[in-house]
């Protein structure tokens, strides 16, 4: 009887791109044996294109398919030592891949090595796919248009945490109607995202601590919405398990976690300690139910971070609104209303400025708006008929433009929508 004592191979993670990992089968010589690989996402088989002869067909590109598959019987020479190679194709989607070793012919394994007929890796190979920082913008007033997304995509955090990206990001924002003026310069914590968490159970004590099934990834400072809880709501701590309101006191307050069943990466049920946990909110809820969804709006890197493991920088963050340039369509004389050939974009403001040849030194404001005739301005002007006339500090388009440096793409996709209701103001 001859025998197999060992399979090796490189079992660290592995990128999305199609990855070659060598192999090694050491036993004795004239030691026979066959391998699969099985795929994790699909339970799909290798397809050994080795195991096609090139003289007689084209060898299939390395795939993993329905129905199994496995290598052509191979045998140990003379060296102790058979080798070969398994090439992974370039995957969309996390996966991973196991072994099995089946002893062929006049051959088994080695008890050191298997008690098992065949030999199954006791873990799978992981293969992480890409994932991709989306960096988007929206507006509550559906009369903005905002532009295209920006994605950054780079490797799973799992595979590298220093690839570093850096793009600039160049937005055109218009209005189809309306106008609207800057609220303030953007900032960092404008990027947003949301997470949805669940309450586990009816509280009618402590309505300012809420339970949830889930605190993976929140962050103490991130927004709170849901039924009964008031707007401007963040959370001010985390606590991993339930508050014990029997036995914590105002100085020494006592949170339990359970243990409960749960998986590992291998699909194996193991007992693990529970998701869940207490949040503390900046103030009482009006109630508090179980199963109550609940949103929390994370804001900035710092969150980004905690949540999916994605860090982001930005620099040049500049908020500008172009000017409204149209042309008076009478002579205008000492006067303060002005006739123009289009007020879109105009708005009353003292900062809504009219300036151009034969304007008044001190810029007058804009203290009225006759929707496509006229505005009337805070001082007497005297201008010609056709004359060219500029209205800063309104305007339907503007223009944000940032220059981004993605530090980490984190362990999955992430989109971060910058909040121009913070920075633009509509109407």
């Amino acid at each position: 009887m001859k025998i197999i004592n060992k399979i090796t191979i490189d079992e660290s993670p592995m990128p999305a791109i199609l990855t070659i990992r060598s192999y090694s089968v050491t036993g004795d010589p004239g030691a026979m044996f066959s391998l699969r690989v099985i795929n994790k996402s699909g339970n799909k088989y290798y397809n050994f294109p080795e195991n096609t002869d090139p003289a007689f067909a084209t060898p299939p590109d390395p795939a993993f398919e329905t129905g199994v598959v496995e290598l052509n019987v191979k045998t140990i020479d003379d060296s102790g030592v058979y080798s070969g190679f398994i090439s992974f194709p370039e995957i969309t989607g996390n996966d991973g891949y196991k072994l099995v070793l089946l002893p062929k012919g006049n051959t088994e394994l080695s008890a050191s090595f298997s008690s098992e007929k065949n030999y199954e890796s006791p873990e799978f190979i992981r293969q992480y796919s890409n994932t991709a920082v989306t960096f988007s913008l929206l507006h509550s007033n559906a009369a903005v248009v905002e532009p295209s997304n920006v994605v950054s995509t780079g490797p799973n955090n799992v595979m590298s945490k220093g690839s570093v990206k850096f793009f600039s990001i160049n937005w055109d924002v218009t209005l189809g109607s309306s106008q609207f003026v800057i609220a303030r310069q953007p900032v960092e914590s404008d990027f947003e995202f949301t997470v949805a968490r669940s309450t586990r159970r009816t509280k009618t004590t402590n309505i300012d601590k809420f339970e949830l099934t889930d605190i993976t990834g929140l962050s103490v400072g991130m927004g709170v919405s849901g039924t009964d809880i008031d707007s401007d709501v963040t959370i001010t701590s985390i606590n991993k398990g339930y508050y014990d309101e029997t036995n914590s006191t105002a100085l020494n307050p006592i949170y339990k976690v359970p243990n409960v069943l749960g998986f590992d990466l291998n699909g194996n049920a193991i007992i693990t300690p529970d998701k869940g946990g207490t949040i503390t909110l900046s103030v009482d809820a009006g109630s508090q139910v179980a199963n109550r969804a609940i949103t929390f709006t994370g804001k900035g890197s710092n969150h980004a971070k905690n949540y999916k493991k994605v860090e982001f920088e930005l620099s040049n963050f500049v908020l500008t609104i172009d000017p409204v340039t149209t042309t008076t369509d009478a002579a205008v004389s000492n006067s303060t209303t002005i006739p123009i050939t289009s007020t879109n974009g105009i708005k009353v403001a003292d900062t809504v400025l009219m300036s151009g040849i034969g304007v008044t030194a001190t810029a007058p404001h804009v203290d009225a708006v006759s929707s496509g005739v006229n505005v009337t301005v805070s001082s007497a002007q005297t201008i010609e008929n056709g004359q060219t006339v500029t209205f800063t500090g309104s305007s339907r388009s503007a223009n944000i433009k940032v220059d981004v440096k993605v530090l980490n793409h984190g362990d999955s996709q992430l989109t971060l929508t910058l909040n121009l209701d913070n920075i633009l103001t509509v109407g």
